[in-house]
């Protein structure tokens, strides 16, 4: 079988590769952000736990698509005026966190009514966001869900890799091998390991060792995680 290729090339600098490494567990999303064409009314919610990759995703996609991003808070007015710059392809980052209900309600009718691609992430499905206006509420839940999974091992190792150096902590290869064998796969178990390599180091240039990688592995598995003891 051939190997699957890669989506989404691009360079975002320092803090995320410059490849978007497509793996099991994040398949099925990518392949439905590429068939953006075939959005139902011009929208889709892309979704999963913290530390999943949603911004990172939705920001290939967004780069690759020439779409703008959209703080959730904006007025309707002004993202209007955004959506037509654009030519209706937009990005709405954690649009689940106190957004502009009337913005949001406003961009949707839009992409429906006028043609767009609408890209909107949160840690869950838009049927659950907390929004008060029914409109908004009934629109929200009939839109189509990406889903990120939990990482398999490929992925787990670029989710580590990612978390670690946002905190300034370089992993040697024989580290991250070894964390990444043993470790649960969820994001979670990702962000706890980085919080005990973190708490287990003296930061510099040096990438994490073997050793220090197996302590701060013991470290999660006493329960002590990131704290100090």
């Amino acid at each position: 079988m051939s190997e699957q290729p890669r989506l989404f090339e691009f360079r975002m600098g320092e803090r995320s590769p410059d490849t978007l490494v497509v793996s099991e567990a994040n398949r099925d999303a990518a392949g439905l952000l590429t068939d953006w064409r075939s959005w139902p009314g011009g929208a889709l919610a892309l979704v999963g736990p913290r530390g999943a990759g949603k911004t990172h995703l939705a920001l290939a996609w967004a780069l690759e698509m020439g779409a703008r991003q959209l703080a959730a808070t904006l007025g309707p007015d002004e993202a209007a005026a955004v959506f037509h710059d654009a030519g209706g392809r937009l990005l709405i980052d954690d649009a689940d966190r106190a957004p502009d209900e009337a913005m949001l309600w406003r961009v949707l009718d839009m992409a429906r009514s006028q043609g767009g691609a609408v890209l909107l992430t949160g840690a869950t499905a838009p049927a659950e966001w907390p929004v008060r206006l029914p409109d908004l509420r009934s629109r929200l839940a009939a839109l189509p869900v990406a889903r990120l999974k939990e990482p398999d091992e490929a992925l787990m190792e670029v989710v580590l890799r990612r978390i670690c150096r946002e905190q300034f902590i370089l992993l040697s290869d024989d580290a991250a091998q070894y964390l990444v064998r043993r470790l649960p796969r969820t994001f979670a178990a990702a962000q706890a390991c980085a919080a005990a390599l973190d708490a287990e180091l003296v930061r510099g240039a040096k990438p994490v060792s073997l050793t220090s990688a197996k302590k701060a592995l013991a470290r999660m598995e006493t329960g002590r995680g990131g704290e100090d003891g």
